[in-house]
């Protein structure tokens, strides 16, 4: 059995005895460049006290007092029972001082020729790390996988497709998983579709870039909702699509507003199932309206069934799809809520005309996720474990939800209004009004939260501001110090 790691080995630390800043202090300061320097990367284990103490020469207490001091102010990062880390996620203002991984004095030359499509798009917020952060709205919980049954199917599953010498997956999916989409889509989501319709494919974006690519000409016009997925957005403008921003109310997509805007929009944006990012569920006659105008206007309906499997109370919504008899609706979604985001798979359903055009562009420039990874998902779902573990995490959720409101509830009082949703992963803190939500998510990204900002969904238009805040990541034990941190986010903003 290998031995634990016992830290990071650190490039060397200038401390000078018997100056009069405290060795502590000189201690503070040196990590803080260690770490600012990007020598060491996010999530590196840092040296226990009593070593790197045993290693400088100073005293264990020295040293803790230097790791406090960096943990205060988000510099380090302590795990219970784990040790202390790289942070993924540094202190905001320290952004200009150091980039991970930049090389000191290199720059992109100005003469370096990018398409008119890319020298348009705007430079976007990194990603936040790779772990599953307190509040992050967009992640399952990863602890509740099931983790042994998946690695057991896995493991037979890719010792088969050894023995029989498969070389490739299909370019648009593994058949076995394309079947079994098809069929727990008609059964729980009322989507209507063929095998043939499904796709196999990375993720929402890789759905929008397909369709677009296929189907979209610069220029035309593309309906998104406001607030709603930022992604969306991004997708259209690399495309250089027109888009509208059209109001969501308590139905959904406010469909006569759209029109006022941009009767003619070839596209039209929508998350039906739960609106992203404040959970309404959009209206029977709300999907109506808004079918009748692409049947009027030969437009296409991009649905985005996010968070559609997990509804408390009562059974899911039907797809928007399921209400389409023209084949206006192109349909899509992922298993990175229901299964993991990190297996990276997600499926595309398009009316059987467009079947021929997504088939070439995927063959193309498509990358179908991991075989053995797509045929242990079929082999999930054809069993029945799938909907099993499906319909456990609605309750589990369920009782994740109503511990997180209880403790906001009573530790914000004042300082936030707790909006329950009647479905998927986040609750909405509604914040005075005087607060900036951006710069209060910024305050909880130093504490080592990854709440999202109401404004980052934001296109046009005045918001009250308000945090998403997930539940399905804290345990019982850490939610109470999550709950705190977060409360001093508040406080200091």
């Amino acid at each position: 059995m290998s031995r634990p790691s016992s830290g990071a080995l650190l490039p060397g630390l200038s401390l000078t005895k018997g100056s009069r800043a405290p060795i502590s202090r000189q201690l503070f300061q040196e990590l803080r460049k260690v770490v600012l320097s990007g020598q060491l990367k996010p999530g590196t284990r840092m040296p226990a006290t009593r070593n790197l103490a045993d290693e400088l020469g100073v005293s264990r207490t020295t040293v803790a007092q230097a790791y406090e001091q960096l943990k205060s102010e988000g510099y380090l990062q302590g795990r219970e029972k784990s040790g202390t880390f790289i942070p993924e996620v540094l202190p905001a203002e320290l952004g200009g001082l150091a980039q991970r991984g930049a090389v000191p004095g290199v720059t992109v030359p100005p003469g370096d020729r990018l398409s008119e499509r890319m020298a348009q798009t705007k430079p976007v917020r990194p990603e936040r790390g790779v772990l599953a952060q307190p509040f992050n709205p967009g992640i399952p919980s990863i602890a509740t996988f099931p983790a042994q049954l998946y690695v057991r199917i896995q493991r037979r599953i890719s010792l088969g497709l050894i023995r029989s010498g498969a070389a490739r997956c299909p370019a648009e999916g593994a058949t076995e998983l394309r079947q079994q989409v098809a069929a727990y889509l008609g059964a729980s989501r009322g989507v209507i579709c063929d095998p043939s319709q499904v796709f196999i494919i990375n993720g929402t974006h890789q759905a929008l870039h397909l369709v677009l690519l296929g189907l979209s000409n610069p220029g035309d016009g593309a309906w998104t909702e406001n607030p709603g997925y930022p992604g969306a957005r991004k997708s259209f403008a690399l495309f250089r699509l027109r888009t509208t921003a059209v109001p969501v109310d308590s139905e959904g997509m406010v469909v006569a507003e759209g029109r006022r805007k941009d009767d003619g929009a070839r596209f039209a944006y929508v998350t039906p199932a739960r609106q992203a990012p404040l959970g309404h569920t959009m209206s029977l006659s709300r999907r109506l309206e808004l079918l009748s105008w692409a049947r009027e206007r030969d437009a296409l309906i991009l649905e985005d069934d996010y968070d559609g499997e997990y509804r408390f109370g009562g059974t899911p919504a039907p797809s928007l799809q399921s209400l389409d008899p023209d084949g206006r609706v192109i349909y899509f979604g992922t298993f990175s809520k229901t299964l993991l985001p990190s297996l990276g798979v997600g499926y595309l359903v398009v009316p059987t005309r467009y079947v021929d055009i997504v088939s070439r562009l995927i063959d193309l420039i498509g990358r179908p996720p991991n075989l053995s990874t797509q045929l242990t998902i079929a082999r999930l779902i054809e069993s029945g474990a799938f909907e099993s573990h499906v319909r456990s995490m609605r309750t589990y959720y369920r009782r994740r939800q109503d511990a997180l409101h209880r403790y906001l509830r009573d530790a914000l009082s004042g300082l936030a209004d707790i909006e329950v949703l009647n479905a998927g992963l986040h609750l909405i803190g509604w914040l005075p009004p005087h607060l900036n939500d951006q710069r209060v998510a910024e305050n909880a990204w130093r504490r080592g939260l990854l709440p999202r900002p109401l404004a980052d969904f934001v296109v046009e238009g005045q918001f009250p501001p308000a945090l998403m805040l997930g539940f399905s990541n804290i345990s019982d034990e850490r939610m109470p110090s999550a709950v705190e941190a977060l409360k001093c986010a508040i406080l200091e903003s």
